[in-house]
């Protein structure tokens, strides 16, 4: 097997086109427009990865400084038995993989790691995808990368399909890699590269695809802390290409996920990154061509729900204004975006139960665009609960048209009808924290909560993330103890 490069990801007919497609589920846009039925999308692993046996040499070990360590071949996927369960009926999964399989499972487990964990949308790019899979290939002082790759596919194939072999051979390629990341975190020059920081970044995924209960949580926070040290040691130069940006970007998501969910303040070493960002040549091209990027405000967000959380913020009048302050800025930034940026909602004729909520579905012009008002929804409800939480208790709070409880209704429902598109695709963990608020929130109705819930299980069983799983049965066993709130 060889690696033949990044081939198109569309759909049989805008590939026959030639046209850019949006590779929405189960049937992309285009065709929907056109009024014509989406032929699918066709098996990557058939297409990037081909037989090449003839002219590949078996490389099998690869020294280093404290003795024989693995060494990958370059990259073999399976021709013949498909590893894509996200197409595949949930209720129909196997509990176990077949023994016989015929390419060594870290293998299998780098293919799923590149067909369900990366994309080539925004803030990421085909370059960077190109990049990181011929890092993944070339085999030159790059263990630390490839064995975390491995480690997470691996970790994901072993949640999907319950199968404990490939979970422990997982877990030695995370403790191989993660030995090797530290021997190149004490070379000064190997320790601020883009191959350095990537492998980091995946130890993190790593540690987020196989939480298996909250006493393992710390864990992972603590290394998305540690790993955005490496963000102030890289410095100003990081922006100066785009490869380093999108590391950032990669990197950021993860903290302010983690930030987010214990409610602390962001390091300062990732503030500091991100203020160098900003001040960049790279964020200023980006800003000519895209939205006003939201980030700051989620930043604020996340400082004030920190503050409120140490208790070093108790004024509520000071609280509410701010949450209303960041709130307006919010719609400022709605009014602000292009016309291709806006989507449309349309009613789901034909569509299966489970794709489509309330009978409606959202047509975005690309994942990116749904995962970027997500976020802005998400901001939306949690500072409308914070205007809610803050509300002198004589004051009484309606359901009119752009009243909090309105305004935290209509994202919630929004964020909701949004899923079906994000569910199966790269962009699935992205949407867990949207979906975690909309299923926390008691204003809403049980058929909303229970929806989300269940989009978390999917995710879960999709796409290999065991922490969707918990946040869904946390979150179904504090339903019963903070039902619905009627209004």
């Amino acid at each position: 097997m060889g690696y033949h490069g990044l081939v198109s990801k569309g759909c049989q007919r805008c590939r026959q086109r030639k046209i850019k497609c949006d590779q929405r589920r189960p049937g992309c846009m285009r065709c929907e427009k056109s009024k014509k039925e989406c032929p699918g999308f066709r098996n990557l692993a058939d297409v990037v990865f081909r037989d090449e046996s003839s002219r590949l040499i078996q490389k099998t070990l690869a020294r280093d400084s404290e003795g024989q360590l693995e060494q990958s071949v370059p990259i073999a996927i399976l021709t013949t038995t498909p590893v894509y369960p996200k197409n595949l009926d949930p209720h129909m999964w196997p509990t176990g993989i077949s023994p016989g399989l015929s390419q060594p499972i870290n293998e299998i487990g780098a293919h799923f790691f590149f067909a369900n964990y990366t994309c080539d949308e925004p803030p990421l790019s085909k370059e960077y995808i190109t990049w990181l899979m011929q890092m993944y290939t070339e085999g030159n002082n790059n263990y630390a990368l490839r064995a975390s790759v491995e480690a997470a596919g691996m970790a994901g194939l072993s949640n999907i399909f319950d199968a404990p072999d490939i979970a422990s051979k997982s877990k030695e390629h995370y403790g191989r890699a993660l030995a090797a990341t530290n021997r190149a975190l004490s070379n000064p020059v190997e320790a601020s590269t883009d191959m350095t920081l990537a492998a980091v970044t995946f130890l993190g995924l790593f540690e987020f695809v196989t939480i298996e209960n909250w006493d393992h949580y710390g864990s992972w926070a603590a290394h998305i802390e540690g790993a955005a040290a490496l963000l102030q040691l890289r410095g100003e130069e990081q922006f100066s290409y785009e490869r380093g940006g999108q590391l950032y970007m990669q990197l950021r998501s993860q903290i302010l996920f983690a930030c987010m969910q214990q409610n602390v303040t962001p390091p300062p070493s990732l503030l500091r990154a991100s203020r160098e960002y900003q001040n960049s040549a790279l964020a200023e091209r980006r800003n000519k061509t895209l939205p006003r990027p939201i980030g700051d405000l989620y930043f604020q967000l996340i400082e004030l729900r920190a503050a409120m959380k140490k208790g070093s913020l108790t004024d509520r009048i000071v609280i509410r204004e701010t949450a209303i302050s960041l709130d307006e800025e919010l719609v400022v930034w709605k009014g602000t975006i292009p016309e291709m940026w806006k989507y449309t909602t349309i009613d789901a004729v034909g569509f299966p139960p489970g794709a489509c909520f309330r009978g409606k579905r959202h047509l975005y012009n690309r994942l990116w665009t749904a995962r970027v008002w997500n976020n802005w929804r998400t901001v939306r409800i949690l500072l409308n609960r914070i205007i809610i939480d803050t509300t002198p208790f004589d004051t009484p709070i309606g359901m009119e048209e752009g009243s909090p409880m309105a305004l935290i209704r209509e994202n919630s429902t929004e964020i909701c009808i949004s899923s079906p598109d994000l569910i199966g695709s790269p962009r699935s963990a992205t949407l867990m924290w949207p979906l975690l608020v909309v299923s926390q929130e008691p204003l809403n109705p049980p058929e909303e909560r229970f929806w989300a819930v269940e989009q978390l299980r999917r995710i879960g069983a999709s796409m290999g993330i065991r922490q969707a799983g918990i946040l869904a049965d946390v979150v179904a066993k504090s339903m019963i103890e903070f039902p619905f709130t009627p209004v």
